[in-house]
């Protein structure tokens, strides 16, 4: 799991391990850690990293939600922080997805992050907004 604060020698060092797992090239290293340094300059991450200093932050978080009509949601949520801003109090629920993963998808990831964000809001009694952040 990546720090919110890496900073590019990080990103290149960790690269660095996972070349050694997956035996990746140098030109697969290098976009991956100029996507990930662009994914971290996100205006929500940014958000997020600050809510890490208050204590506000989740990530991975396994959520269990029962339907209406009585049928179980599970799954992770990718990131969860917890905001007190003049124009939103509560929790924005991140997912995380790449743009091949929306090809013919979009709809089901959409209902999935709306998902996470009830189960979150069921969980904390707070507003929750879900945010589905294409990488």
């Amino acid at each position: 799991m990546i720090d919110l604060e890496s900073t590019t020698d990080a990103l290149n060092k960790t690269a660095t391990v996972q070349d050694r797992i997956l035996g990746s090239t140098d030109e697969e290293i290098d976009a991956a850690v100029v996507t990930v340094t662009c994914a971290l300059a996100h205006p929500i991450l940014r958000r997020a990293s600050a809510s890490f200093r208050s204590g506000g932050l989740r990530r991975e978080v396994p959520v269990l939600l029962r339907t209406d009509c009585g049928s179980l949601v599970e799954g992770i949520v990718d990131l969860a922080f917890r905001e007190d801003s003049p124009d939103f109090a509560g929790w924005t629920v991140v997912d995380f997805k790449t743009d091949h993963e929306l090809e013919g998808s979009s709809d089901r990831y959409l209902d999935q992050v709306r998902w996470y964000s009830t189960a979150v809001r069921e969980a904390t009694n707070l507003p929750t907004r879900g945010v589905l952040l294409v990488i």
